[in-house]
């Protein structure tokens, strides 16, 4: 079973807002480029054209914008999941989670369960990225689709994490227990590796040989704050904008 996130970064307000004035640069343009002989894409004007663009809009404080702004998408993670028999329960909720088939959270029943617009909120630098909050977004809640709470799978705390790998962010303890939070493996150092394994189900894996899955993995490292900083959240807004199963 393959399941896929896609993964957002950057300020969605300011986006919203060089987006509008693109669209609205580009409707003034398509009115009036067949009268001054223009193409209808604003990223293809020249400077001169443009000027006469402004012109024309001279009336309106709003300032034009030629080009579109910065996508937000950062790309796709393609997850690949262990298919033990002894990971059933990890695997079954981590795709009901994806795909949001099994409603709203019991806990907190206006939050769906679903990781659609969910924040990474907890990003270490060389380290992990961590999401899944469904309930509060923070990592002080999460949800499972058992319930609040399930127990750990042996299966997945025997297996070696490595860069790319998927694991359930569990509560710690003598006992601990998941629920929707989950960390992706950042690091590709030894001994940090060593912290994980036996600690966390391990339940699958960023596909190695896609390269859009391994950018992405670089970018979440690079939204991280400085190595040292005291501060885990991301430096610029981090979010699941879409996910489901792809096969």
């Amino acid at each position: 079973m393959t399941c896929y996130l896609d993964i957002y970064a950057g300020d969605k307000q300011k986006y919203e807002e060089q987006d509008r004035l693109y669209q609205t640069t580009r409707s003034i343009l398509i009115k009036h480029a067949q009268t001054f002989g223009f193409p209808t894409s604003p990223e293809e004007l020249s400077s001169d054209q443009q000027d006469i663009l402004r012109d024309v809009h001279k009336s309106s404080s709003e300032p034009l914008r030629f080009d579109p702004p910065p996508p937000l998408l950062a790309g796709r993670l393609i997850i690949e999941l262990n298919q033990s028999p002894g990971l059933a329960k990890t695997r079954q909720n981590f795709i009901s989670l994806c795909t949001g088939d099994k409603g709203f959270c019991k806990n907190a029943p206006n939050k769906k369960l679903h990781y659609v617009d969910c924040p990474i909120h907890r990003i270490v630098r060389g380290f992990v990225a961590q999401g899944g909050d469904v309930t509060r977004g923070d990592g002080s809640g999460g949800e499972s689709i058992y319930g609040p709470k399930f127990a750990c799978e042996k299966a997945g705390l025997q297996v070696t994490p490595h860069r790319g790998s998927i694991a359930m962010a569990n509560s710690g303890g003598k006992s601990p227990v998941n629920t929707s939070q989950f960390f992706i493996v950042l690091s590709t150092d030894e001994k940090a590796l060593a912290k994980l394994k036996g600690k966390y189900v391990v339940f699958g894996q960023v596909k190695v040989d896609d390269s859009e899955s391994q950018e992405v993995l670089n970018k979440l490292d690079e939204a991280s704050r400085p190595t040292g900083s005291m501060d885990e959240t991301p430096a610029i807004p981090v979010w699941i904008g879409a996910s489901g199963v792809l096969y």
